[in-house]
């Protein structure tokens, strides 16, 4: 395991004394984590990451908007999953926060311990996804006030249908679930079926917050939607062979920032940079790797192989890409709902593991990858059934695959030592594989 830098062991104490205090000062610790969110969002503002490209500073932008807003004002927050389309709440301005956001930002504060911890003395299973027992530990421990409404969707997890019911039980706070079927937007009847969900979940909104959704303003966000996917359709080739000066906390952001904000100018204006800056971005002769489901972005002797490196790099992920097909939309923003269900119901998370092994093959040819790696985070019963799937399918097509277990969340619940022999014995083996070539 790498040296923990002063930084590191600051944040230790700050994630101890957090612990310490989520029993007897509920209201204190949230007051410590939204302080703590905004001045990181302060300075990503007044002091941007210059190594990375503009579009990866875009990115760190929204991320941290999207959680400093919801803390800051969490009555006009809506608790949601990350696949579920979130125009009508934008459009009605309401801030949609999702277990990964959240907890995502609480372990960079070095402080999930505590929470996963006050869910597990609440009865949740150890074997649970880390995302959602810190987001249950937050709710349950009083430290997350009660939100207006919860809002989920079946894609793609088994937790989104256990942990919205309970929390919703916790909150005493109404829930809206959308069952999407595991068919494709070439389903009319699948289309229509979604979209009627949707148009009721609009109405759930509008009574929660008592605010009527402005129709206009929700063709204009999924207008945007689409040209802002259309935009990362275009970006996916420039990619190849280009160097992408990112890290893993890049693209966790890049994720939050397509699925909870998806819909605004900001990220609309992102996904414009991405297609200038890797236009002109430098050539890259090291090894490049797909990336499945979510990194471990906080287990630094992972994270450094790839950061900012001439060596290695992540040069897409299927969580950025996951609802990017090769087709422009059958729908249109004037069609609204329908064109949020058909992007649901053709997101490569939904349906069977096919879907998604043919979309992290199609990363790897469209950007000349070396090899991919899968991650199954703790908890993410799909991905750990799919992994071996997808590898198979991965190297069938040329594409040697590494499939790493571990936790996209939980510092405390990863064998890091062994990760990081694995993964650096992969990339090793690429890099040898690619010099032979």
């Amino acid at each position: 395991m790498a040296e923990q830098s002063l930084g590191g062991r600051i944040l230790d104490g700050y994630g101890d004394l957090i612990a310490q205090h989520i029993d007897d000062a509920p209201e204190g610790v949230r007051q410590a984590l939204s302080v703590a969110f905004n001045v990181e969002r302060a300075k990503v503002t007044i002091l941007p990451e210059l190594k990375v490209h503009p579009f990866s500073r875009d990115a760190a932008s929204i991320a941290l908007r999207s959680v400093t807003d919801a803390l800051n004002d969490f009555g006009s927050s809506v608790v949601t999953s990350i696949f579920l389309p979130s125009e009508m709440f934008l459009s009605m301005g309401v801030h949609p926060v999702t277990a990964e956001a959240l907890s995502g930002f609480v372990t960079a504060a070095h402080a999930e311990t505590g929470f996963v911890g006050e869910a597990e003395g609440m009865g949740v299973p150890e074997t649970y996804c880390s995302f959602h027992k810190v987001l249950m530990g937050l709710a349950t421990s009083g430290v997350l006030p009660a939100p207006r409404l919860l809002a989920s969707c079946s894609v793609p997890c088994d937790a989104n249908n256990l942990s919205f019911k309970a929390l919703s039980h916790v909150w005493g706070t109404p829930h809206v679930y959308v069952d999407v079927p595991y068919s494709t937007a070439d389903d009319a009847a699948a289309v229509s079926y979604v979209a009627d969900q949707l148009r009721s979940l609009a109405h759930a909104a509008e009574r929660a917050y008592g605010t009527d959704l402005d129709e206009e303003e929700l063709r204009r966000h999924v207008a945007n939607s689409q040209e802002t996917l259309a935009s990362l359709r275009r970006s996916l080739p420039l990619r190849r062979g280009h160097f992408m000066r990112s890290d893993m906390g890049n693209e966790m952001q890049l994720a939050l920032a397509t699925h909870l904000w998806l819909g605004t100018d900001d990220t609309l204006r992102m996904a414009r940079h991405m297609e200038r800056d890797l236009a002109d971005a430098q050539d890259f002769d090291g090894v490049s790797i797909v990336w499945g489901h979510i990194p471990p972005f906080f287990l630094r002797s992972i994270a450094e192989p790839t950061s900012q490196s001439r060596d290695a790099q992540i040069i897409a992920t299927d969580m950025l890409y996951d609802q990017v097909g090769p087709d422009e939309p059958r729908y249109d923003a004037d069609h609204p709902f329908e064109a949020m269900a058909e992007r649901l119901l053709d997101d490569c998370f939904n349906g069977p593991a096919t879907r998604r092994a043919d979309r992290l093959c199609s990363l790897a040819r469209q950007t000349g990858a070396d090899g991919a790696v899968v991650f199954v985070h703790w908890g993410c019963k799909e991905t750990a059934g799919a992994a071996q799937l997808m590898r198979r399918q991965l190297e069938s097509q040329g594409f040697p695959t590494l499939v790493l277990d571990g936790d996209g969340c939980d510092r405390g619940n990863c064998m890091e030592g062994q990760m990081s022999t694995r993964f650096s014995a992969f990339l090793e083996m690429l890099r040898a594989r690619r010099e032979a070539a």
